[in-house]
């Protein structure tokens, strides 16, 4: 490898006019070949010294080297920006994971297009379609990955896609929560708490996220040798007044009350709150309720929610870049996050009167 060289090169504060600072220029004054300092300047620095990095980076700041994306854009025919489909954007779930993805847009110089789509609306298809030539790949987080008109309208676009959240069985690439676990460690807190008599309040079953959450709920059922009625299932659709409508249903069934709600989703939470708030059922003294997605409005609700923590951010950034590989000609794949689900107790929990 070369060594640092002393000579001259382009001062960017010199003069009445600033000369654009040349890869080449940073190559050379910090010791290094034209192609290890494109690597690095792209962050590709895994087969690389530390200090060889961070002398790179160093002067790239020092001489205020910046990329030329435009240029990069024109060569390759890219509009620099993707876009990121979702169904809700009420729905707080949704927050970090843009976060993450924005994050990862701005490190590589792209702009992320956010789109709300619901499936069910006709004008779907022209929001879609609004898409062609403004963007270079589709983040998908709309709510049932089986929806036609969605599919086949981003087929006819024919942009690279990933699937945030979402599992289809055909998809070729996506990125997803291990769903079954953090809907069984609802149930395992709630038992832990001394709660037998436990109803679900399931997200929307159209969806994916909502079958494996159902499927987590019952194999925690079986796991803990709990049965319960079949009335105290109720589907929540992922919204408020969803949540709101399936607690009404769980509590007025013919069953009788359970102790616990475990709930899908916070939005559906905030909904169940509202409902047993209507019926002058205490929380959590008759009945205690947690959900999944945390989110600081969980701490303002009355009484305070508890909730599942997931990597919300790491989900949107592993989705990011599997298709910025994407992109680059990489195949899609089916990624799995499975850090463990944090429980954040708040108010809204407490074992069960006896």
């Amino acid at each position: 490898m070369s060594q640092p060289t002393n000579d001259p090169v382009p001062d960017p504060g010199s003069g009445t006019r600033r000369q654009r600072v040349k890869l080449s220029d940073v190559a050379r004054a910090a010791g290094v070949d034209l192609s290890t300092a494109s690597r690095l300047i792209r962050n590709q620095s895994a087969n690389y010294r530390p200090e060889t990095v961070e002398r790179v980076n160093r002067v790239a700041k020092e001489l205020g080297y910046r990329t030329n994306q435009q240029a990069r854009a024109l060569r390759l025919g890219r509009q620099q920006a993707i876009a990121m489909l979702v169904p809700d954007l009420d729905n707080f779930g949704f927050t970090r994971v843009l976060r993450g993805a924005q994050e990862v847009c701005e490190e590589r110089g792209f702009t992320l297009l956010i789109s709300e789509i619901d499936p069910s609306s006709s004008n779907q298809n022209s929001r879609l379609a609004s898409l062609e030539g403004r963007v270079d790949g589709i983040l998908v987080a709309y709510g049932s990955a089986s929806d036609t008109g969605i599919t086949g309208g981003l087929d006819q676009l024919g942009l690279p896609t990933v699937l945030v959240q979402r599992g289809a069985p055909d998809a070729t690439a996506s990125v997803l929560f291990d769903e079954e676990a953090n809907a069984a460690a609802m149930v395992d807190y709630l038992v832990g708490l001394g709660h037998r008599s436990v109803a679900h309040v399931s997200g929307a079953l159209s969806t994916d996220t909502g079958i494996r959450r159902e499927r987590g709920f019952n194999a925690a059922l079986i796991r803990h040798g709990l049965e319960i009625p079949a009335d105290w299932r109720a589907d929540g659709a992922w919204t408020i007044d969803g949540g709101r409508a399936a607690t009404f249903a769980i509590m007025n069934s013919a069953s009788g009350h359970p102790t616990a709600l475990s709930v899908d989703s916070l939005v559906e939470g905030i909904g169940a709150l509202s409902a047993l708030r209507e019926l002058n059922v205490a929380v959590p003294g008759e009945v205690s309720v947690i959900a999944i997605d945390e989110h600081l409005v969980a701490a303002h609700t009355s009484p305070p929610l508890t909730t599942v923590r997931l990597d919300q951010r790491a989900l949107g950034r592993r989705a990011a870049e599997m298709l910025f590989d994407r992109l680059d000609g990489a195949a899609g794949q089916r990624v799995i996050i499975d850090s463990a689900a944090e429980i954040v107790p708040r108010e809204s929990t407490a074992p069960p009167r006896t």
